[in-house]
């Protein structure tokens, strides 16, 4: 069994391609992905030959389908993982069909429709209980609701950036 190298990232949902980048960079310095762990922030790489390698990232709010995978293995890529509906596939660089596992803006953007849902609807849900927290007049659980939803707010535009971003010309 080969040794393991663990290492520890953290990416906003968004940053899909720099994340992408990166696991591609570990490739090359000879660590390839074997598992990801701890809601997408600890990865274990195997450690083995630099090779150049591309990795894509996609995510789904429902179980990967036997057709959904087949359709990734029919075009070359290999699933490396999957972590709480994110799915980590990786293909020799020039082996694959595509270079990317998405080739239209429609495609490549349903993952952040997703993720925005996953936001904005817990949100939507917690309203009447977050009023109610807001005028109980305790600062500390305020000030933690507060900072709760300001930074749900700031994940979903970042994603509406992005997903604006696929749809305007060069993206």
């Amino acid at each position: 069994m080969k040794k393991l190298v663990w290492k520890f990232k953290w990416f906003w949902d968004d940053a899909d391609h720099t994340f992408e980048r990166w696991l591609e960079q570990k490739a090359r310095e000879g660590l390839h992905l074997k598992r990801v762990h701890a809601m997408r922030m600890l990865f274990a790489f195997e450690r083995g030959q630099p090779a150049a390698v591309n990795y894509r990232i996609d995510f789904r709010l429902t179980r990967a389908d036997a057709h959904y995978l087949q359709l990734f293995e029919d075009a070359g890529w290999q699933r490396v993982d999957e972590q709480l509906g994110w799915q980590f596939w990786r293909a020799p660089a020039g082996t694959a069909r595509t270079t990317e596992i998405f080739t239209d803006a429609e495609s490549m953007g349903r993952k952040y429709k997703y993720l925005i849902g996953l936001f904005v609807v817990p949100l939507l849900l917690q309203l009447p209980y977050t009023v109610k927290h807001l005028s109980s007049g305790r600062p500390g659980l305020i000030a933690m609701v507060v900072g709760l939803h300001a930074l749900c707010f700031y994940c979903v535009a970042r994603l509406v950036k992005r997903l604006r971003s696929l749809r305007s010309p060069g993206a």
